[in-house]
């Protein structure tokens, strides 16, 4: 009975250990996107968001990353939009108050800069998406910074009278700070 109450123990500490190596400096890190409405950009970001990442710049191959935002914490700049970007046609949180990112592979690119890619969902749906990091040494920290394009409409986000790109442009660039504390495994 102790040898199985022993290994259950060992099982359940190697699986807590599976990706969160590092944690993520909440009060330093940022979650932003900008798009184009009627061809003029407009900033916004996400307040509230999580992370799970384990990442070693010299071992990019063995990275692990899973974020989960709260689609409710969502701020482009005043109280009307944030309102709007709530409802069902765009983010829906009403039913689906999160998205997630889970990298699926990291690929080093020379002097820092990184190839990402991995599933994206919000609002039940899927698809792989790529973008650019780098990442650097901040005293006893590392910096991730960087960028994914996202197709809004992949995502049926903006449905109805937003589905018109004239209005609200297609893409939008989601940009990235996180700083890790810790040692990646």
């Amino acid at each position: 009975m102790m040898f199985r109450s022993l290994i259950a123990a060992s099982l359940l500490l190697i699986g807590s250990h599976a990706i969160a190596a590092q944690s993520l400096n909440t009060a330093k890190s940022q979650l932003n996107f900008t798009f184009k409405q009627m061809n003029t950009p407009v900033d916004g970001n996400f307040k509230n968001f999580t992370a799970k990442i384990n990442f070693n710049p010299a071992k990019p191959e063995t990275a692990k990353a899973e974020i989960i935002v709260d689609l409710a914490s969502i701020d482009v700049g005043g109280p009307d939009g944030n309102g709007e970007a709530k409802k069902k046609a765009w983010f829906d949180i009403a039913s689906n108050p999160k998205a997630t990112f889970t990298a699926t592979s990291v690929k080093a690119l020379g002097g820092g800069q990184f190839e990402t890619k991995g599933k994206l969902m919000i609002k039940g749906v899927s698809h792989d998406v790529a973008g650019k990091m780098t990442a650097k040494t901040v005293g006893n920290d590392l910096l991730l910074e960087g960028s994914i394009p996202v197709l809004r409409l992949q995502y049926k986000i903006g449905d109805g009278v937003w589905a018109d790109t004239g209005t609200v442009a297609d893409e939008v660039i989601v940009k990235y700070k996180l700083l890790l504390t810790g040692k990646a495994d």
